[in-house]
């Protein structure tokens, strides 16, 4: 009965700590892309992505895959991918207008084609810095796992340790 209720909590544990975990993954997320140090669009010379459409775009999944092992996978709009990207001038083809409308539209810009195009047109020519969103993240990440969720994972486990075998 003691090793079942130990497995029994572990699992439970696990899932809380996991759970945790992904919702630690989206504040970060979160807290990026208002960070100004990051964030800023150089063209503009502002942070764009601070109250942008991809806050409301970020979640997380969790599944299990071989042998049940927990994986959490962050889901992001496309489009973080061409933010991440430093772009050169003239690179290639036009941004869509289709992806600017929504923007234009937050910011009070016309969302006329003729405005949107003069846009696209204006990133094809200039290009634009990419903002490292994603290495942010990852960064941040490992810091999070060491710093605080290893130590949370390790004391859970002790704890159901001594639990287990003082119940003995």
């Amino acid at each position: 009965m003691g090793a079942r209720y130990l497995k029994i909590m572990s699992k439970e544990g696990v899932q809380l700590a996991i759970k945790k975990i992904a919702e630690d993954l989206l504040a970060l997320a979160a807290v990026i892309l208002e960070d100004d140090t990051i964030s800023v669009n150089n063209k503009v010379g502002r942070n764009t992505l601070r109250d942008s459409a991809l806050r409301g775009d970020l979640e997380t999944k969790i599944s299990q895959v071989n042998g049940n092992d927990p994986v959490i996978k962050a889901l992001f709009n496309h489009y973080v991918v061409f933010l991440e990207w430093t772009r050169p001038p003239k690179y290639k083809k036009k941004p869509p207008i289709s992806v600017l409308k929504d923007w234009a539209s937050k910011n009070g810009i016309p969302t006329d084609a003729d405005t949107l195009w003069a846009i696209s047109y204006a990133i094809w020519r200039d290009g634009h810095k990419g903002r490292p969103i994603f290495a942010t993240i990852d960064r941040e990440l490992d810091g999070l796992f060491f710093d605080d969720w290893a130590g949370r994972l390790y004391g859970a486990i002790v704890d159901n340790l001594d639990n287990f075998f003082n119940k003995w």
